[in-house]
């Protein structure tokens, strides 16, 4: 096979973790578990929760250092606490930031895990959502396709006033003004809710890294159907965002043996040719996509961590 000698139609090659990657580090961050309320429209509030990583470096007196920010969600029949656990825990993927940072990979970040589980109550009567279609789905579908509307409104204001952050205030222009600063991504049914968040919250995240799981915009679990049409739909929402291709990014990833493989690669293979909006490339700095396909990655937390490793030095690159 011919080498690829174009920088815009080459592959982002994976790359495993290693193995000191996954073991503690000397200097380690911390998680901070907070709940939050998400009004519920029927003059009152639901509570809610997450977790947040801290970078060992974090000073909560420094004012004058800002960090970025990547809300991670999880997948489906999972909760917000299975990728950080919780305050004093140090599992797989805290181990990898804080080795990452500490190893000069990565600029220090904050982590955020929140949860689509809890749909907001009387979400049927919110008037923000008066344009969208019928809500008579199953759960977690309706959960992962609204998700964006608490991320917005709710998750971005509450944290990033909270820690320091690139926003001063809950303002809409401000989060707005920030949005290169932030990243979402999710695996499996997080990554479906990648994928809305894309859709409906461009204005307000830059970076979107779906990992195992198509988008079901077009179609409700899309199995590989319909990709150009889902393809064609992505690629209208991000023209008639008013950004230039330069301005998102959409760094994806699945594993070949992986069961959302065969549903995935046919959309990605249709957004490659849509050239106008998605520039196929393994450097963030000549295009705005990729797909990582790694042999022998199936569906489970093992490869996503892996796929976190290889796609965060390529978040924030512009900053």
């Amino acid at each position: 096979m011919e080498k690829e000698t174009v920088a815009s139609t080459k592959s982002k090659e994976f790359i495993m973790l290693p193995d000191a990657y996954r073991k503690e580090h000397e200097k380690q961050g911390i998680i901070e578990s907070l709940h939050y309320h998400v009004p519920n429209l029927n003059d009152g509030s639901n509570t809610k929760h997450l977790n947040v990583y801290l970078p060992y470096c974090y000073d909560a007196t420094d004012t004058n250092r800002k960090y970025n920010v990547l809300y991670l969600m999880h997948g489906g029949g999972e909760d917000e606490n299975l990728l950080f656990g919780g305050p004093g825990e140090n599992r797989e993927l805290k181990n990898i930031l804080d080795n990452m940072i500490a190893n000069g990979d990565v600029e220090p970040l904050i982590v955020v895990t929140p949860t689509f589980n809890g749909l907001k109550n009387g979400l049927k009567n919110d008037p923000k959502l008066a344009h969208v279609e019928s809500l008579d789905h199953p759960l977690p579908i309706v959960e992962t396709k609204y998700f964006h509307d608490e991320l917005v409104h709710d998750i971005i204001p509450f944290v990033e006033t909270k820690y320091h952050t690139h926003v001063t205030t809950a303002d809409k222009e401000d989060l707005k003004a920030s949005r290169a600063h932030r990243a979402f991504g999710g695996f499996s049914m997080g990554s479906v809710t990648t994928w809305y968040t894309f859709i409906h919250a461009l204005d307000y995240v830059q970076y979107f890294i779906p990992l195992c799981g198509d988008c079901w915009a077009i179609t409700q679990k899309a199995e590989g159907k319909m990709a150009k049409e889902t393809a064609e739909y992505l690629a209208k929402v991000a023209k008639d965002s008013g950004y230039s291709p330069k301005d998102y990014y959409l760094f994806c990833a699945s594993g070949i043996q992986d069961i959302a493989y065969p549903n995935m690669k046919p959309q990605m293979d249709e957004m490659k040719k849509l050239t106008d909006r998605f520039l196929y490339s393994s450097d963030p700095k000549e295009g705005n996509f990729y797909f990582i396909e790694a042999e022998g990655g199936i569906h489970t937390w093992h490869w996503v961590n892996q796929f976190i490793y290889n796609i965060l030095p390529d978040l924030f690159f512009k900053i």
